[in-house]
């Protein structure tokens, strides 16, 4: 149990829930935060950058709720699975994909790296030691804390590359990043941090699922896997300035029916598909010069991030990659990957194995090979995310279908839940217009 030394009497079940009241109540008097209960009394300073640290996460993750107590509440010792199994061997479809351009706004639809299969060994530069948790599109993604329409770029790609595509079949439309997180909580995973993911319900059937911002931070220990896309792949020519690739597949998850957005590090061509030709003369023969518009066909664009469009042929999933680097030191396999490989159908895993930097061999892996197995190791936990993702829906629902926060975190007992929370901010995340567009 967690004790507020200021209000005698006060007793709240986790530290998080105590975190939350110290905020609105006494925010200069927060605990830091810790892996189990907590009792005792306050520290009256932070004095340590940790400390420090610490405070700016609650801060963030408790920041903007309108109660102290949840709306809903998801236990993850009493969760049970749905019924329907859980494979990725059903049908999938593109729903748009984009680019993040560096001098701003965003390319549609787009492409991704071409992987150059350049000759070893290469040396490639360091990543910095602060970052965001994606630097290459820190200066450009907006976050769902920084905007009133958080999927504006995903609305507005589809109106263009889907003019007749309807949400008002889909039951969620998510990151891959949010799934995976709600995976480990599914899984029961012991060291998975709190987190925290933005809940809107669009015409009591669709629900969004907000990636929280990403904010910039230094790695515990810089590595050599940015320099090792930057060095290893080229965008093709049109598109070099881009700084990411997204795309939005639409597939189903047990009885939910998705559409699950994510990032492809490189396009990979098999060498028995490329005919003797190179990638160099691959992207060469991609015709990616786009036309700068003012309006797209959408007339929908509330931000300053403007879209251009060109004669694109928008890239097979086929060819989707992940890029990993891994020091020279033995052991490891890819199961640590395919959660991310599975929720983005990526059926490619590169791995590019370095010392201190210095690259010496690249691995091409067929990562799908090894789908089946792994959803049926993780059954159990797949089935239950999709129970997840139908109680975070039904939670909104209750709620009036206004915006709420789920917050992941560890109560008494070291029992992990989640809390559904009611949000200050108003609104369902998206606009008037749109809705009318693709839910009508």
């Amino acid at each position: 149990m967690s004790v507020c030394q200021r209000c005698p009497g006060r007793v709240f079940q986790s530290a998080a829930a105590l975190i939350q009241h110290q905020l609105a109540k006494h925010p200069l008097e927060l605990p830091t935060p810790s892996a189990g209960p907590q009792t005792g009394t306050l520290p009256l300073q932070l004095t340590s950058a940790t400390q420090t640290a610490r405070l700016r996460d609650a801060q963030r993750i408790w920041n903007g709720l309108r109660k102290q107590e949840p709306v809903h509440v998801i236990d993850g010792a009493v969760l049970q699975p749905s019924t329907a199994p859980v494979s990725a061997t059903t049908p999938f479809d593109l729903v748009c994909s984009y680019n993040w351009l560096a001098s701003g706004g965003f390319h549609v639809p787009g492409h991704a790296p071409l992987w150059q299969d350049l000759a070893l060994p290469v040396t490639v530069p360091k990543d910095p030691k602060k970052t965001s948790l994606n630097p290459r599109r820190r200066r450009r993604r907006p976050s769902w804390t920084t905007t009133t329409y958080p999927f504006e770029q995903v609305l507005s790609a589809t109106a263009q590359m889907r003019p007749n595509f309807t949400f008002g079949a889909v039951d969620v439309v998510v990151t891959r990043n949010s799934l995976r997180k709600l995976l480990d909580f599914c899984s029961g995973k012991a060291a998975q941090p709190s987190f925290r993911i933005g809940l809107s319900l669009v015409r009591d059937t669709t629900l969004f699922i907000e990636q929280y911002d990403a904010r910039a931070m230094p790695f515990q220990d810089s590595g050599w896997g940015h320099g090792f896309e930057r060095t290893f792949t080229r965008f093709p020519a049109g598109l070099e300035g881009s700084t990411s690739h997204d795309r939005f597949l639409r597939y189903k998850l047990g009885e939910m029916d998705c559409v699950v957005g994510f990032e492809v590090d490189a396009c990979y061509y098999e060498p028995k598909r490329d005919e003797g030709d190179n990638n160099n003369n691959a992207v060469d023969a991609l015709d990616m010069q786009g036309q700068a518009i003012d309006h797209p066909p959408s007339g929908y664009h509330p931000t300053r991030n403007k879209p251009t469009t060109g004669i694109v042929s928008p890239m097979q999933q086929s060819t989707a990659a992940e890029l990993k680097s891994k020091s020279k030191r033995p052991g490891g396999g890819i199961g640590s990957f395919l959660p991310q490989l599975w929720f983005g159908r990526t059926p490619w895993l590169i791995v590019g194995r370095h010392a201190e930097g210095t690259f010496t061999e690249t691995t091409v892996v067929e990562a799908s090979a090894q789908f089946v197995r792994w959803e049926t190791d993780h059954q159990d936990g797949l089935r239950k995310l999709v129970a997840v993702l139908g109680e975070l829906r039904d939670a909104v629902r209750r709620n009036g279908g206004r915006g709420c926060a789920a917050v992941c975190e560890k109560g008494v007992g070291g029992r992990r839940r989640i809390g559904v929370y009611d949000l200050l901010r108003e609104g369902v995340g998206v606009p008037e217009e749109v809705i009318r567009r693709f839910w009508e």
